[in-house]
């Protein structure tokens, strides 16, 4: 009998409430991203980069997804815009997306020069016969590209002029792109991508990164964790700022502190440039 009047008040709008609130409760409980697995990635494309395992495992899959897209002639192209501030290897990703794919099949541009001759136009040059296209800094692109770029994420088709009547050409590439600013990019083209936000490194990540690149550049493991960590309590927080002093220094740990004294000596006023990674 109890049961049965529990059952009722269960029924009861009140009570209603409370289970589709707990469920919701759950739900987003396990969207946190303490929920999200360890990813490793376990490939052999993106070893140029340290770390960012999980951004690997997704650029790897767009690759493979082109591919199966060709094979199937079924739209399974997936978009992906590496955001985030400067110094934090959105690029040399995007470098190591291109060494994956053979020259003819692959257009790379700047998004500051594309204008210039025009997105349609660098596509054109190809006949449309492309299967990636590889933007650095595409919130430097003009409106015009913007809504060439549009069109081709959309349809995979692009408009064009011969003998004075508007034809189609079809082209099923995949965008890969990078960008720092965002708010700088039309929404209607972020809605076709999956955003990637990379965030500035913390400490543990920057001496990793620090590290595999002061190595390659002839300097001992002890010698470039030194050299990591003056830089890090330097203000110096940018992959490419690693770059410089190793190439200024080329293995040796005295000039790579004279290389860093330097930078910070004519490192311009507060203010007045943003340098790499969090560094003001």
């Amino acid at each position: 009998m109890r049961s049965l009047e529990w059952r009722r008040w269960w029924r009861l709008p009140l009570f209603n409430l409370f289970r589709r609130r707990r469920a919701g409760k759950q739900k987003q409980e396990y969207l946190t991203t303490e929920a999200v697995p360890d990813i490793r990635y376990e490939g052999e494309s993106f070893r140029m980069v340290e770390g960012l395992d999980d951004v690997k495992v997704v650029l790897e899959r767009s690759l493979r997804l082109q591919r199966e897209t060709l094979l199937s002639g079924e739209d399974l192209r997936l978009h992906i815009l590496l955001a985030g501030p400067p110094g934090i290897a959105k690029t040399m990703l995007l470098m190591s997306a291109e060494r994956e794919i053979p020259q003819e099949r692959r257009v790379f541009l700047l998004g500051s020069q594309v204008s210039k001759a025009g997105l349609r136009n660098k596509i054109l040059e190809n006949s449309g016969k492309i299967d990636f296209i590889l933007i650095d800094e595409l919130d430097k692109m003009g409106k015009t590209d913007y809504d060439v770029l549009l069109s081709l994420m959309q349809t995979g088709r692009l408009s064009v002029l011969k003998a004075g009547l508007e034809a189609d050409i079809t082209c099923m590439a995949t965008v890969i792109a990078t960008a720092n600013y965002l708010e700088k990019i039309p929404a209607e083209v972020l809605d076709r991508f999956m955003i990637l936000y990379i965030k500035g490194y913390g400490l543990e990540d920057f001496e990793r990164v620090a590290v595999k690149i002061l190595t390659q550049h002839n300097f001992t493991e002890e010698a470039a964790l030194r050299i990591a960590r003056t830089m890090w309590d330097s203000g110096f927080r940018g992959a490419r700022d690693v770059l410089r002093v190793a190439r200024f220094s080329c293995g040796d740990e005295k000039a790579a502190y004279t290389c860093l004294g330097i930078m910070r000596y004519r490192s311009p006023p507060e203010g007045k440039h943003t340098m790499d990674g969090d560094r003001r």
